[in-house]
């Protein structure tokens, strides 16, 4: 349980510790950025030799703390002028200041502001689980001053911790070959990884959940979404029904990896429409959903324009469905959903800490051709598929043939399945089908 998955971010973060810019990390409950950051703390003593009487940690998940913050504004630098021995503008050596859940205390970022605008030699790291108030704060007091590094469940090379350079390569693959070199690795643990996706897809991949056994794995789930809705929506400031969010929450399930309809949904709940708009806006802004926007083609109308849904991590829709065994799972037809979803998740993280800041869009028309996600950065346009089976069903090839129709631009497009690497043909451009564990 005290293992220590090294993240995909950590190098940038390490670099990151050298520049002036205040550094957020942003992410959702329980997904291990108290730890990320402590890691942080433990690398400056031990590999930079920084001392420890320049590091300095606060957590605001400390009712203590925050009532002495709410007292007194300058608390936190009276207290390191207290450790320190002297006022931080007379102090030669670097410090570090790092502030854990700091949406808990929207005051701090006035703080940070002034430490910045002083000039102060004073390197800030913040922490939290609300982007609604931080991203807000930071917009107000810290604008061209941040940069914002997002965390999210393990991905699955964190699992495996195994480095692969198939995302930097996803606007550049070349052929077969190629992409056959990168994913050699994987066949030789094709059984491991396949075990590992399958607890995946059930339990999802935050960190305790993911190291523990499978009772205790459920317990901790259960236990994130009575925290979720009685801390982080409270810890927002939103005056909610929490019923009536509770029931929108479980509804919202089964829609994962789907469009859903608003108007449906107030009507099945009996919840204004205006209600489940708020809710929705808090489920996305305390980054436990992501909705996703339709790629529009200005030559066609006949689209849809509903936006799809997609949670943070399937063992938490999961719960809200109350499957107990993967088994359960296997009977419905939620598996290829569930399997989506874990693709989405993975890209769209790597997405989000990729300097390029591509975006992700889906494609849906009502001939009942569609494209599960789609990967855009400037001209760059990528189809991708997913199907949870180690063959390709016909009707996907037909779906990329609707697209390239459409966009003679695409160069190539790409399916996330079971099987091993290879490469089928519409009209000369290439679909390169790929082993899930390359995402």
């Amino acid at each position: 349980m005290d293992k220590f998955i090294k993240r995909n971010i950590w190098a940038d973060l390490i670099t990151h510790l050298q520049k002036k810019e205040v550094l957020i990390l942003l992410g959702p409950r329980q997904v291990g950025k108290t730890t990320l950051i402590l890691k942080l703390t433990d690398f400056l003593k031990e590999k930079l030799k920084i001392k420890e009487k320049y590091i300095f940690y606060y957590n605001f998940d400390d009712l203590d703390l925050k009532a002495k913050i709410k007292k007194d504004f300058f608390f936190i630098e009276k207290d390191i002028t207290l450790k320190l021995g002297r006022k931080i503008a007379k102090e030669g050596e670097k410090i570090y200041l790092f502030i854990d859940e700091a949406q808990k205390a929207p005051s701090i970022f006035d703080l940070v502001k002034i430490f910045y605008d002083k000039n102060l030699n004073i390197k800030v790291i913040l922490s939290g689980s609300s982007s609604l108030n931080i991203k807000d704060k930071t917009a107000e007091t810290l604008a061209g001053r941040a940069s914002y590094f997002f965390l999210y469940p393990l991905s699955f090379s964190e699992i495996i911790e195994k480095e692969f350079s198939f995302f930097k390569e996803i606007e550049n693959i070349k052929n077969e070959k190629e992409l056959k070199e990168i994913a050699s690795f994987g066949f030789r643990k094709e059984k491991e990884y396949r075990f590992l996706l399958e607890k995946n897809l059930f339990l999802g991949s935050l960190p305790k959940v993911f190291l523990a056994e499978k009772e205790e794995a459920i317990n901790y789930l259960n236990n994130f979404l009575s925290i979720y809705l009685d801390k982080e929506i409270k810890d927002v400031g939103a005056k909610i029904d929490f019923e009536n969010f509770h029931l929108s929450f479980q509804y919202l399930a089964p829609y994962t990896a789907d469009l859903f309809n608003f108007s449906k949904m107030a009507k099945d709940l009996g919840i204004k429409r205006d209600s489940l708009y708020h809710y929705l806006y808090l489920l996305e802004k305390t980054l436990v959903i992501k909705t996703v926007s339709p790629f529009i083609f200005p030559q066609i109308k006949n689209i849809f324009k509903s936006r799809k849904l997609f949670f943070f991590d399937n063992g938490v829709v999961n719960r809200l469905q109350g499957f107990f065994e993967f088994e359960e799972i296997k009977r419905t037809n939620f598996l290829g959903r569930l399997f989506e979803s874990f693709i989405f998740q993975n890209l769209y993280q790597r997405c989000l800490n990729d300097i390029k800041k591509p975006s992700l869009y889906y494609f849906r028309d009502y001939q009942n051709h569609e494209i599960d996600l789609i990967y855009k950065r400037g001209n760059i346009v990528i189809p991708i598929e997913t199907t949870y089976s180690f063959s390709i069903p016909p009707k996907k090839l037909t779906n990329f043939k609707r697209l390239f129709a459409l966009n003679s631009n695409i160069r190539y497009g790409l399916i996330f399945y079971l099987g091993e690497v290879k490469t089928f043909f519409i009209n000369k451009t290439p679909i390169f089908a790929i082993p899930f564990f390359l995402v």
